[in-house]
């Protein structure tokens, strides 16, 4: 499981480490990794392929007329991009999700269970103190 919060930053060749923790999960897996602009939140989400499987299996066994459907995954799938991650641990972010996210140098991974979001620093941190204060 994705657990915890870390910080990080855009190096300037825009790599982003992902945290040691985050890379066990996926290194134990050995499942492919996916990133995609978040449907939620000003943030980018990365999530295991079983995951995105799961998504796809979901919706294509509701109705495929369905606009709603067609929807979500247009929204989802179109923007979905593998990530590589080198021997160090990291990968490059692309500059249209770097703006999506409104991602600058530092950043901060959040963990959530089966998958885990990327935020600007601020923007996540003010994220976590309105949903510890949503949850109360």
């Amino acid at each position: 499981m994705f657990l915890s919060s870390f910080y990080g930053i855009i190096d300037t060749k825009n790599r982003v480490a992902i945290p040691s923790s985050f890379r066990s999960v996926i290194n134990s897996t050995r499942e492919k990794i996916f990133i995609f602009k978040s449907l939620k939140y000003e943030c980018l989400e990365i999530h295991l392929s079983s995951k995105i499987n799961s998504l796809v299996k979901n919706f294509d066994e509701k109705d495929f007329f369905s606009k709603k459907n067609d929807h979500f995954k247009t929204a989802i799938l179109s923007d979905l991009e593998e990530i590589t991650i080198d021997k160090e641990g990291r990968f490059t972010l692309k500059e249209q999700l770097q703006k999506f996210s409104k991602l600058s140098k530092e950043i901060i991974f959040i963990g959530k269970g089966n998958h885990f979001e990327i935020w600007e620093k601020k923007l996540g941190e003010t994220h976590k103190k309105i949903s510890r204060a949503k949850f109360k």
